[in-house]
């Protein structure tokens, strides 16, 4: 398979960007966000504090840059012009050059007004700077990601496929003794390993270290936070686990996610899993073309409040992912809106339970024409997550 979206496609997506402009009135675009950036060009850059933008008109793509970002600019194909600055903070601040190659401009619609605070920024708004009108408008690039290519939809494939394995190996080397952090960089440097010797030298050249495929977890009581982070403690017999698994390829990612028990489930610990789980199993049914994002979240929200686990819920269904690991437009019962074609969600519902421990699984699917396709293949039943 090709590890990188074509060209012609980021061609196509620079002339629906040149239409959206068109339709607005505007004469230019000022992408500030290093994503939204790749996602247009294929242009993939470190963002720090040196401010970095891409100036789209009706015929050019101009790059404004940091001195230690030109070789890289001017070799991406599609960028036409590669102007850049020495360093920051600098003599002048460089949205000041940047407004300099904005002369001219009547309408501006740009993704943020001037680069976005990153590791210490500090400079003027874009809209001090110009005299064009400046609009901020991020989801002009942002709704035109919401519906995957086929070449995207096979980059999010493969990921799901590495973050599987990652998650595989990750529970094979789950046991009492070995801590939340060792298993994680054993698990994640493992199936890396694997992903690389079968991807081969086309891989690459989008992200700046970390594990290309990775897996890490959560044990004990600390599975009742969300959002814990992985810590020394050693996993311990009886202990709660959620895991969490992915992989990078070409910037797109995927979500797996899994509720392991160590040992022999309790009584208690069977009724909350199998609780969870019918919950996400009703996700996943409720979910398909043409269906409203609200109702989703309504149905298995409902129905974990009718089962007597309202106070233990944190958070809605799920979200949209692939080019980010969180993307709008979300599960959420205030979301509006409804699922299409082409989109790709996490169905990841959880009951989080102080002083006992967390439940939850977290899958990607694609909505299709017809339905819902899983994309992540990985078991869900409690035997199976039972080490």
């Amino acid at each position: 398979m090709g590890l990188k979206i074509e060209e012609k496609e980021y061609l196509a997506r620079i002339g629906r960007v040149r239409e959206r402009l068109d339709e607005r009135g505007a004469d230019r675009l000022v992408l500030f966000s290093a994503k939204r950036i790749a996602w247009l060009c294929g242009y993939h850059l470190l963002a720090t504090e040196r401010p970095v933008a891409l100036i789209v008109d009706e015929k050019r793509l101009v790059a404004f840059i940091p001195r230690l970002e030109l070789e890289p600019a001017q070799a991406c194909p599609l960028i036409d012009e590669v102007h850049h600055y020495f360093e920051y903070p600098g003599a002048e601040p460089p949205l000041r050059l940047l407004a300099s190659l904005l002369k001219g401009a009547k309408r501006i619609v740009a993704d943020s007004d001037g680069y976005p605070g990153i590791w210490g920024y500090e400079g003027p708004k874009l809209s001090e700077l110009v005299r064009a009108e400046v609009k901020v408008e991020p989801k002009l690039i942002d709704d035109l990601w919401l519906v995957k290519s086929p070449a995207e939809l096979e980059l999010i494939r493969e990921s799901a496929k590495w973050g599987a394995l990652a998650h595989r190996k990750l529970q094979e080397l789950i046991q009492v003794g070995l801590s939340e952090l060792e298993l994680g960089l054993r698990a994640s440097y493992e199936a890396s390993r694997e992903m690389l010797a079968a991807l081969g030298p086309e891989y690459g050249g989008h992200m700046r270290g970390g594990f290309p495929a990775e897996a890490g977890l959560i044990s004990g009581e600390r599975t009742a936070l969300p959002h814990a982070m992985s810590l020394n403690r050693k996993i311990q017999p009886g202990d709660l686990l959620i895991t969490g698994a992915s992989a990078d390829i070409w910037g797109y990612c995927s979500e797996l996610e899994r509720t392991l028990i160590v040992g022999e489930p309790t009584a208690e610990q069977r009724r909350f899993f199998e609780i969870m789980l019918e919950a996400q199993q009703l996700g996943l049914e409720r979910s398909g073309p043409g269906v409203p994002l609200a109702e989703v979240d309504r149905a298995v929200h409902g129905f974990l409040v009718a089962q007597g686990r309202e106070p233990y819920l944190r958070h809605h269904t799920g979200h949209h992912l692939g080019f980010a690991a969180h993307e709008p437009p979300f599960i959420d019962r205030n979301s509006e809106g409804e699922m299409r074609p082409g989109q790709v969600y996490s169905i990841e519902p959880g009951i989080y339970i102080p002083g006992h421990g967390g439940y939850r699984h977290s899958d990607t699917i694609l909505i299709t024409e017809e339905g819902v396709e899983v994309l992540t293949d990985y078991p869900r039943d409690l035997g199976s997550l039972t080490v």
